[in-house]
């Protein structure tokens, strides 16, 4: 079987898939963080690839930036949803989304400071934990398939 195909490109600005709004300036540096945590992830596991070879069937992966708090230190919070790739034909016949059931799917970390750094830390420690527990969800929905 080929590795399973993770959609990781975000440079659709109509269709991100990565959402750092929250984070202000640090938007873009926020979403480059996402993209580079999930990349890294899904490409560390045999059975995964970011490389799009043909007509792949995968995953696609959405993760947002959804509360930032700043006092002593930053407390991000980021939610996400996985959904198929490519998108399939659903009961109305057209062609639509097909989300992986991973119930709430997000967290939220600290990090020491209350700079750009700090959030970009926070924001690396979340996307990497929300991923661990993606990864077990598209396996285990990829039998499904």
């Amino acid at each position: 079987m080929p590795p399973i195909f993770v959609d990781t490109d975000n440079s659709n600005p109509k269709a991100k898939l990565y959402d750092g709004s929250k984070a202000g300036e640090s938007a873009t540096k926020a979403e480059a963080k996402i993209q580079a945590v999930v990349k890294k992830i899904v490409d560390k596991d045999p059975n995964f690839t970011t490389t799009k070879v043909g007509t792949p069937k995968g995953y696609t992966i959405r993760i947002a930036i959804t509360k930032i708090e700043k006092d002593h230190s930053t407390t991000c919070t980021l939610s996400g949803s996985i959904v198929r790739y490519p998108k399939e034909v659903v009961k109305s016949g057209a062609k639509g989304e097909h989300f992986v059931n991973l119930r709430e799917w997000g967290n939220h970390a600290n990090a020491s400071g209350t700079g750009e750094a700090a959030l970009l830390d926070c924001v690396e420690a979340v996307t990497e934990s929300m991923m661990k527990s993606g990864i077990t969800g598209m396996s285990a929905d990829y039998l499904k398939r």
